[in-house]
């Protein structure tokens, strides 16, 4: 149990490099699955699903109107909940609010977030956080 909180780092806070890894792979599995069911269905539109990673919000009426696989929407919908999870941790690290990371889910606005998130200085400690 410890091996799993270790990777998903549970003390609370993820130092840069940990966050530029793990959005990485979390890209990385997203991009693997969407291909993946962009070759098993063969009619979507690759734009939208392009799209939706700038702005998630434009595969709920595809998917409403049943145009959208679920495996789609449901992976954009985990790409975003990890994301800002992560980027809570990440921004308590560099001594940021924690609601700062809800700023990677605003349309096309996020994506410029994930990036000031990955490169962040920590916070430097001072006597004052020993008491």
């Amino acid at each position: 149990m410890s091996t799993l909180s270790h990777l998903l780092h549970c003390d609370g806070t993820t130092d840069g490099l940990t966050f530029q890894r793990n959005i990485a792979l979390l890209a990385f599995s997203k991009a693997a699955l969407d291909l993946f069911t962009l070759a098993y269905f063969p009619g979507l539109e690759i734009i939208t699903i392009l799209h939706a990673w700038l702005n998630p919000f434009l595969l709920i009426a595809p998917w409403l109107e049943g145009s959208m696989p679920w495996t789609i929407c449901v992976s954009t919908l985990v790409f975003f909940i990890v994301l800002v999870w992560n980027g809570v941790h990440r921004a308590r690290h560099a001594g940021w609010p924690k609601w700062t990371a809800l700023i990677t889910c605003i349309p096309y606005v996020g994506a410029l977030m994930t990036v000031v998130l990955a490169f962040l200085p920590a916070r430097k400690h001072t006597v004052w956080d020993l008491i």
